[in-house]
């Protein structure tokens, strides 16, 4: 009989964070390390203008992609590191060690079962597997896996060179990145963000001879495009870095981005005025450049006459300029630029930026004219001829089953007033016929409130016009104006019941209507603290959005009211994941109905602070012992005349406690003390397992002890599945 081999296989961690001697492994091998010094690995990918929108993920994507790589050759190696500018995308690593570590490598053959008969002597299966290997039959090893025990044989295999893989693995790296949009030029076939003009390779001071997308890999960089094309010589990380700084070449986006910060902040104080915060545009700068140098121009103050949101547009969408405000929120006729020049002398760069700028302030104070000749409102009757979707129709008709759906909104939650309601829901479409907003997307719905203030509208129906779009992205601003929560829920919701109905259902990745982010949206405007909308039934809106597009004859009900009920709970639980909530909580409550989300919401924090005390493991393995008991599909009826014993009658009074208190507590919506009152059910449902046999031989006995514990299921089950709770410390999903 072969020797008894290890049960598993032994492998190191690929997690890139792990200091140096972390490895990757398969399930087949174990590694044995071997002594060497690391060496230093740098690889510079030079390329043409990088798109700033794909910078970051593709920095992340080649850190991620190396690390998996090098784990999975079983290579120690300290943290990837990446560094990036439009012109090139770094990759280092300070240490790497010089060879794969040496692995025991287990092959497997056939069952046990089969290569050895009932008196232990090998069948042709095991010798031949044996021969096939280069054994003796007396070599083989038993292994435990899932499907059973299997032969198999160990043999050492001695590691790689790690200076051989790289040429193999580096274009691997490579050729793993994607992008939105990619391009070849040449006859190579590769695909890649923009064309590759060099590329550094170089590993404990050595070339790493590759070719990749036509290109060989040498040790030639090159500093800034403009202030010093040339070429220079690359031997290691530090005076590479040292050397491309000197070319005027910052490799760090971070340090871009400071930089960027510390400029600007600079010229607005010379202004006396400051810069809006915003994040996005300064790693857009940042990734757009790679010597930062902020410049600051002026623009004729006649412009300040156009709205601010517009101006404001101009500057950031189609120029990324950043604008000045006094410390009073108003514009100034100034703006900051950032260049990819450090050069001091800045006159041309700024009049060409004002020249361009003014061309677009042109445009839009062009735009904002043109517009006031209209009123809104006689912009609503142009929306037939806008076609909101093929099969659902034109906004024109989404307009007409807005109106309704709000007002039964503001109704079913006692918003007043209703007329304002009405007026807002009218006119909320109307601004995408303007100008403005045709030349800025953006400025939708905040141009319907600019322009519906100006004709006199009510301050609460132009301040709801802006806020049915919020929230405009995930985490985005919510609606803060009661008529604003209703008009963007019955927008939101006639969204996802229409494309649900037209099946236009979000799979996998694909979501070309952002129903997922909708559906978020609407659920966070409806569980937010306080808000006014917590008492609407979602399932009756829902269904009264149905009756409106079965108005129109778009589509028939069918399963749309359950389809899309279904999708929404999954947006609570989105929600809720967000939170931070243990999914196996968020499963248990999610076993309830959805109709006002805010109930489920509450009552999944309630059970987060609930789950935190010293007995809700031990009343959980209670619970669940009792559910375990129950039969399925058991029905019965409690007779206390049976209830003898005295465990019995106590679960009985504790039972009848809980039942007629616990109705109140759920009207208040008071959902921790109904999770305290079921906690005590803890003692007498531990006392009457101790006490009784629940499976008594006498039918009527059995049958009566299994409805007690069926009625302690019911309480329970109002809650939410409680069997759904992992007892101990769950892992993440």
């Amino acid at each position: 009989m072969p020797s008894k081999g290890p049960s598993k296989r032994q492998s190191g961690s690929g997690d890139p964070s792990h200091k140096k001697g972390s490895v990757g492994g398969t399930s087949r091998s174990r590694s044995r390390s071997r002594k060497g010094t690391s060496e230093e690995l740098l690889v510079e990918i030079g390329v043409e203008e990088i798109p700033s929108n794909v910078m970051a993920s593709t920095l992340q994507q080649l850190r991620e992609g190396a690390a998996a790589r090098l784990s999975a050759l079983a290579i120690p190696f300290e943290p990837v590191q990446v560094y990036g500018t439009p012109r090139r995308l770094i990759l280092t690593l300070p240490q790497l060690a010089p060879q794969q570590e040496t692995r025991v490598e287990a092959v497997s053959g056939p069952a046990k079962k089969v290569g050895f008969d009932a008196q232990g002597n090998p069948t042709p299966a095991a010798i031949g597997f044996a021969k096939s290997q280069g054994v003796a039959v007396s070599e083989l090893k038993v292994r435990q896996t899932e499907k059973g025990e299997y032969l198999c044989i160990e043999r050492e295999v001695r590691g790689q060179t790690t200076a051989a893989l790289l040429k193999k693995t580096l274009p691997e790296i490579l050729s793993s990145l994607s992008f939105p949009r990619s391009m070849r030029w040449n006859g190579e076939g590769v695909a890649f963000v923009r064309p590759i003009r060099w590329i550094v390779a170089i590993y404990g001071g050595k070339v790493i001879p590759f070719s990749y997308a036509g290109v060989t890999a040498g040790e030639t960089s090159y500093g800034h495009r403009i202030l010093s094309p040339g070429p220079f010589r690359v031997t290691d990380f530090a005076s590479y870095q040292k050397e491309i700084r000197r070319r005027f070449v910052l490799i760090d986006p971070k340090e871009r981005y400071d930089l960027i910060l510390k400029e600007m902040a600079h010229l607005a104080a010379e202004k006396k005025g400051r810069i809006e915060e915003d994040e996005t545009l300064v790693w857009q700068a940042a990734f757009m450049v790679e010597y930062p140098k902020a410049v600051c121009g002026s623009f004729d103050s006649s412009f300040l006459e156009v709205p601010k949101a517009v101006i404001i547009a101009a500057m950031k969408e189609h120029q990324g300029y950043f604008p000045l405000e006094a410390s009073d929120g108003k514009l100034l006729p100034n703006f900051i630029t950032i260049v990819n020049n450090p050069t001091p002398r800045t006159e041309t760069i700024r009049k060409g930026n004002e020249r361009v700028l003014r061309a677009r302030l042109v445009d839009a104070e062009f735009y904002f004219n043109q517009d006031r000749r209209s009123k809104l409102a006689d912009r609503v009757e142009g929306l037939k001829g806008v076609t909101f979707q093929e099969k659902l129709g034109t906004l024109y008709e989404k307009s007409e089953r807005i109106m309704p759906l709000s007002q039964f909104i503001g109704q079913e939650c006692s918003i007043e007033p209703r007329d304002e309601i009405r007026r807002a829901a009218f006119l909320c479409k109307g601004d995408l016929l303007t100008g403005v907003v045709r030349e800025f997307p953006s400025l939708q719905g905040t141009m319907g409130k600019i322009y519906a203030e100006m004709e006199g509208e009510d301050r609460s129906v132009a301040a709801a016009i802006e806020e049915h779009y919020l929230p405009r992205y995930s985490g985005g601003a919510l609606p803060q104006s009661p008529i604003g929560q209703v008009l963007a829920v019955a927008d939101k919701l006639d969204t996802i019941v229409g494309c649900f109905g037209v099946g236009l259902i979000p799979s996998g990745s694909e979501d070309p209507y952002a129903l997922r982010r909708q559906g978020l949206g609407l659920i966070q405007i409806l569980v937010a603290d306080g808000a006014p909308l917590r008492p609407l039934s979602l399932q009756a809106a829902v269904l009264e959005s149905i009756r409106l597009y079965e108005g129109q004859r778009k589509f028939s009900a069918g399963r749309v009211a359950e389809e899309v009920t279904g999708f929404l709970k999954q947006r609570v639980a989105s929600y809720l994941q967000a939170e931070g909530i243990r999914y196996d909580l968020i499963d248990t409550v999610l076993a309830r109905k959805l109709d006002r989300p805010h109930v489920l919401v509450d009552c999944a924090k309630a059970l987060v602070r609930f789950s935190t005390q010293p007995l809700f493991g031990p009343l959980m393995t209670s619970f669940k012992r009792a559910i375990r008991i129950i039969p399925k599909g058991f029905s019965g009826e409690i007779k206390t005349p049976l209830l003898k014993e005295n465990v019995e009658q106590e679960l009985h009074e504790a039972i009848t406690r809980i039942n007629e208190g616990i109705g109140d507590y759920w009207l208040q919506g008071r959902y921790e003390q109904i999770l305290e009152m079921l906690a005590t059910l803890y003692v007498p449902l531990n006392r009457f397992f101790e006490g009784v046999m629940v499976m008594d031989p006498d039918e009527e006995i059995r049958n009566n002890r299994l409805s007690l514990l069926s009625w302690v299921r019911t309480l329970f089950d109002e809650f939410g599945d409680f069997s759904k709770i992992v007892e101990g410390e769950p892992s993440p999903k």
